[in-house]
């Protein structure tokens, strides 16, 4: 870890409390402007199972909790406005944006790439959009970074608070996006592999355990049944596992509903299985879906492919959500999702160009362990259904890899050209299939729009 002057630390923490009430000021005049504005889609679920816990009510749970238990706690306080659950965003913002800042300047041994890091997300239109609304992409992609941060940080320190905070983050993380236990049931091995030691990885995995445990023994005491955190994930897995399923769009069928924009079959199929008890749901759900696998592994595999293509697509949620939601002219949600689309390929680009520059032993572990945790995390959403929109969680990884290219280019005064000409061959690989992502999904969408 980096040894840093009184005077030299002062500053970090100057330019870094700029930056952040920068990010929030912006956040806060968004904020005026939704004031007098409903919570849609998604939003109005996660808020409305806050208000069931908060009256106790006996309910298996069909969306994640992690949320809804933080809202619940902010209403408690605050009351049951919508503005209170958007202003509760808030501090997902800041602590997003803490971890972010100290992981960067860990891993590169820069307070400029800390900055340039922080920058990224204070002015990043997905990331203004996801702090004021009742979301789970900013509260996971705080969580992953701070798991990314506690792993960093175990190579100079093994302490028990650094452990605490991994697991509860971990565990946290999982009640937020089941999807992520791949990645939270990796730690403990990774942790082992790390240490050598057995106390780490049971600890880690006892205090998550309890926070995941403590969840599904609530809901068992409530309702009598054993439910795995919620019962959404078998039918993610179906909807994008199905006869009905496009072959690219294979987030269609979750975010559009009715006929003509999804097929009349679906529909009735879909609303028989929503007629049954949750155990059975899961059951019927992921029947058809493996069914159907089995019978279409061609399908099966391509839509695999797409998934994980539009998984690194530039996302359009942000600027979707302004046209559809908030009403705003198509113009602007079109500019906006140009500058998520610049933002992201940035952000993306300066990663993969990341691992052109010289580092040192600690800094090249830390950008493969920033990489592979990145990918724990993604793998999922490779198999039930993918948009470019759920990479959120992983962006601030990226933020803090590429803020360590921007760094270097500025802080050495070097060219890009003459630190990525020596592995140009590999580069233009990566690059040209990175850019055919983004064309083919752009094509895609237009075609559809037309």
């Amino acid at each position: 870890m980096m040894q840093i002057s009184p005077n030299n630390s002062g500053s970090r923490w100057k330019a870094f409390s700029i930056i952040l009430g920068v990010g929030i000021l912006i956040r806060l005049v968004f904020l005026l402007w939704l004031a007098d504005k409903p919570l849609m889609s998604d939003a109005v679920n996660y808020n409305d199972m806050s208000g069931r816990l908060l009256s106790g009510e006996r309910f298996v749970p069909y969306w994640p909790p992690g949320l809804p238990l933080y809202l619940a706690a902010v209403h408690k306080l605050f009351g049951p406005a919508a503005i209170a659950a958007r202003l509760g965003m808030l501090a997902f913002y800041a602590g997003t944006s803490i971890f972010v800042w100290r992981t960067a300047i860990l891993v590169t041994a820069s307070p400029l790439a800390g900055n340039i890091a922080l920058g990224f997300l204070a002015l990043s239109p997905a990331s203004i959009q996801a702090s004021v609304e009742p979301l789970t992409p900013l509260p996971a992609a705080m969580c992953v970074t701070i798991i990314a941060y506690s792993l960093i940080r175990l190579q100079s320190l093994q302490s028990m608070g650094n452990l605490a905070l991994l697991a509860l983050s971990a565990g946290y993380l999982t009640l937020i996006r089941p999807s992520s236990l791949l990645l939270v049931a990796a730690l403990p091995l990774y942790l082992l592999w790390r240490t050598r030691r057995w106390m780490p990885s049971l600890a880690v995995t006892a205090v998550a355990a309890v926070v995941i445990g403590s969840w599904t023994g609530y809901v068992y005491e409530k309702t009598g049944r054993l439910v795995k955190i919620n019962t959404a994930n078998s039918a993610n897995f179906y909807l994008g596992n199905n006869p009905y399923t496009p072959v690219y769009r294979t987030w269609w069928l979750g975010s559009h509903h009715s006929p003509p924009e999804v097929p009349a079959a679906f529909v009735e199929e879909r609303d028989r299985i929503m007629e049954l008890d949750a155990p059975a749901q899961e059951a019927e759900f992921s029947r058809l879906a493996k069914e159907h696998i089995r019978q279409h592994p061609e399908l099966f595999l391509l839509r695999t492919l797409n998934r994980i293509c539009t998984y690194f697509a530039f996302d359009t949620f942000a600027g979707a959500y302004l046209i559809g939601n908030y009403g705003v002219p198509k113009l602007l949600g079109f500019a906006t999702i140009a500058v998520d689309a610049v933002v992201y390929i940035l952000i993306a680009v300066g990663s993969i160009l990341y691992f052109t520059v010289p580092r040192s032993r600690e800094a090249s572990t830390a950008s493969l362990l920033l990489l592979g945790l990145a990918l724990l995390y993604a793998l999922p959403y490779f198999f039930a259904f993918s948009h470019p929109g759920y990479h959120y969680p992983i962006e601030p990884l990226l933020m803090i890899l590429s803020s360590g290219l921007f760094a270097y280019l500025i802080e050495k005064r070097v060219s890009l050209r003459n630190i990525v000409a020596p592995r140009s061959t590999l580069m233009t690989v990566v690059l040209t299939v990175f850019s055919f992502i983004q064309i083919e999904f752009l094509s895609i969408m237009m075609l559809h729009r037309m």
